[in-house]
């Protein structure tokens, strides 16, 4: 079940990268990681690799959550927490132009 779980979540948030892909910032190079409180660009990586960063953390994070308690109980906040940030993350790249 929480492997399910786990490969379900990594594959979401593939899937919420690629359709982002393609409507976010299409021409640029790097997109925002981070920004500052006044709104500017803290930092930035190539294009793909800012896609797939999350997906691959959450990948990390959620292996070593289910190493240490692998319940369904202990992975789904952690499973449902990616999904917002990176949910946000990408809606912050379309609002603000990558």
């Amino acid at each position: 079940m929480s492997l399910a779980l786990i490969l379900a979540t990594v594959a979401f948030l593939a899937l919420m990268s690629a359709l982002a892909a393609r409507r976010i910032a299409p021409g640029a190079e790097r997109l925002t990681m981070q920004w500052k409180w006044d709104g500017r660009p803290n930092w930035s990586l190539p294009r793909n690799a800012a896609l797939a960063f999350t997906p691959a953390f959450a990948a990390i994070v959620l292996a070593i959550v289910a190493a240490r308690d692998g319940t369904a109980a202990a992975i789904l906040p952690v499973c449902a927490a990616f999904v917002g940030v990176h949910g946000l993350h990408l809606f912050l790249l379309a609002k603000r132009g990558g």
